[in-house]
């Protein structure tokens, strides 16, 4: 009970702190000064350092002697090259990672380590109120003699999500100690009000972001504690770049209009315990139909991302470093429900409301989703039952329509019965030239299999030819598939013929994109006779068709 109480009391305090307005740090040639107060225990009031004879020699001054064990790393620029480094987000060519735990009557427990790789004790020196850091510059890689860095310390001595950062944002220079922030940008801060009582299972009541210093906060308000009735689970999904045409999933909006670049999952809770990580786009994407993604820790030793729960607020602080190449204008939106609150209800609040769109960080405004521009949406009907297939394995079209949001083609295709583990597959096909030859530049690729939803865009796309994932392009509601395509994604003006059909094709060749589809979809490809350029032979693909609309011709489209 001793223990949950420090933890409360500490959780209590660090937040308010971190939502204080933001002192500004003192720099000087010998290092930085630091706030004292800003963090409960360890606090850094002073970091300095030098470099001497290829020794880096780090100095941090503490408010008082750690109470207990404590922990911390220091992040080291080599190259002052924010976009390199051994740890991703941080710019960092050396992560000294260390911890500290005292035993009564005796000498502390060290260790200390360099990008993960053991390292002598003999390099660090506790004091009452000091730690002194030794580390050579010279392995691993080649040091600069006067790199950017950052120290942050944190209590225990297994990683934290909530430390004390100096410099407080930025990075300093070891040589003159001049305090580098990253962006420049005019601070901008939003916020979104929820309805409370909207939801029964993690009521959300505010969403609130304010982008500054390179970095993203995030504060998550709740109509209630965080740590009362039930283990809490959310998710805020990312648009990091406003852009449909990237990412790894969409919010299941119809029609698809966010690219998810970033998901930042976290819980809160005895049972799960507290967390956060953060999924992104994973280096395999362009060559699955799924979701291909990697894991980013986050927290100390691995970077400076932030997350703190207490009261009835969840804060997180993510560096820009961590959402790529970003001034900070996002696109956010969160899910969030209690496993109490799941079981008795089922339901889950989402902020925005599912259908009002996501929340801009960049303007404080929301985005809608995508919706029909111009003449609106057309219209094409085909008959129930004329599939060749059973009719209820998602091979039964019903209808089809098609039009603009501006630069991007939506369509929604209606079938007569559709369940998550259907297994025909359906293949939009766009012909872009209008040539007439009966040949396709393009085509969309979708299918529900073992209860998701996967799809491919193969051709001639982003004036490649080739094959690339195009989950972010799909959706599924009740009985439709909605569709969105970015003009750029088939390199074209807008003005095209349209084909839709259904087919049984290989088992070998499900989505997601394997050799087997590769090798199946590569069946189609022919060879333009006079050109050379590739195009795609629907007559030629290895399937039994089931349906097809329109059963004849095509269906032309413009902006």
């Amino acid at each position: 009970m001793a223990q949950e109480n420090r933890r409360r009391s500490y959780v209590l305090f660090i937040l308010p702190a971190l939502l204080l307005a933001h002192a500004a740090a003192c720099a000087s040639a010998a290092g930085v000064a630091d706030p004292a107060g800003d963090f409960p225990d360890p606090d850094i009031t002073g970091l300095s350092c030098d470099v001497r004879e290829g020794v880096l020699h780090v100095r941090m001054d503490l408010a008082r002697d750690p109470a207990g064990s404590y922990g911390g790393a220091i992040f080291i620029d080599a190259d002052r090259n924010p976009s390199t480094g051994y740890r991703e987000g941080t710019g960092a060519e050396y992560v000294y990672a260390f911890s500290v735990m005292p035993i009564v009557y005796a000498e502390p427990v060290i260790s200390a380590t360099l990008n993960d790789e053991p390292v002598s004790e003999a390099t660090l020196s506790p004091s009452a109120n000091r730690i002194d850091i030794a580390i050579p510059l010279g392995a691993p890689g080649d040091g600069a003699a006067d790199p950017d860095l950052f120290a942050a310390v944190y209590t225990g001595t297994m990683g934290a999500l909530a430390f004390d950062r100096a410099p407080d944002y930025g990075v300093m220079n070891a040589e003159s100690g001049e305090v580098k922030v990253p962006g420049g940008a005019a601070r901008v801060s939003s916020r979104y009000d929820d309805r409370e009582g909207d939801a029964l299972s993690g009521d959300v009541t505010g969403l609130s972001t304010d982008v500054h210093d390179g970095v993203l906060d995030i504060l998550v308000t709740y109509a209630t504690a965080v740590e009362s009735g039930g283990d809490l689970k959310g998710w805020i999904l990312i648009d990091a770049d406003q852009n449909l045409a990237t990412g790894f999933m969409n919010a299941e909006e119809a029609p698809p209009s966010f690219g998810i670049d970033y998901r930042l999952d976290y819980t809160i809770g005895s049972a799960l315990g507290t967390g956060a990580s953060l999924e992104k786009t994973g280096p395999g994407f362009a060559e699955g139909g799924y979701a291909e993604t990697a894991g980013v820790p986050l927290g100390v030793p691995y970077n400076d991302a932030m997350f703190v729960a207490a009261g009835n607020q969840a804060f997180f602080r993510i560096p820009l470093a961590l959402l790529g190449p970003d001034d900070g204008r996002t696109s956010i939106i969160l899910d969030s429900f209690s496993l109490s609150g799941m079981t008795s209800s089922g339901a889950s609040d989402q902020v925005p409301d599912a259908g009002v769109g996501v929340l801009d960080t960049g303007t404080g405004e929301v985005r809608p989703p995508l919706s029909y521009t111009g003449a609106g949406p057309a219209q094409t009907a085909d008959r129930v039952g004329d599939s060749a297939g059973s009719g209820y394995d998602g091979d039964d079209i019903a209808s089809v329509e098609t039009g603009y949001a501006g630069n991007v083609l939506l369509v929604r295709v209606a079938y007569a019965s559709l369940e998550p583990d259907d297994g025909a597959v359906t293949t939009i096909f766009f012909d872009t030239d209008q040539a007439a030859d009966g040949l396709f530049e393009s085509a969309l690729v979708y299918c529900l299999y073992n209860g998701r939803l996967g799809a491919v865009l193969v051709g001639n796309t982003g004036g490649v030819f080739g094959a690339r994932s195009a989950r972010p392009l799909v959706t599924m509601q009740g009985d439709s598939i909605f569709a969105s395509v970015p003009l750029e994604l088939l390199n074209d003006d807008g003005k095209m013929n349209l084909s839709i059909e259904t087919a049984l094709v290989p088992s070998s060749a499900e989505i997601p994109l394997t050799d087997q589809t590769r090798e199946w979809m590569s069946s189609g490809y022919e060879t333009k006779f006079g050109t050379g350029e590739v195009h795609i032979n629907p007559d030629k693909f290895n399937r039994t068709l089931y349906d097809r609309v329109p059963e004849t011709g095509f269906i032309s489209v413009a902006p």
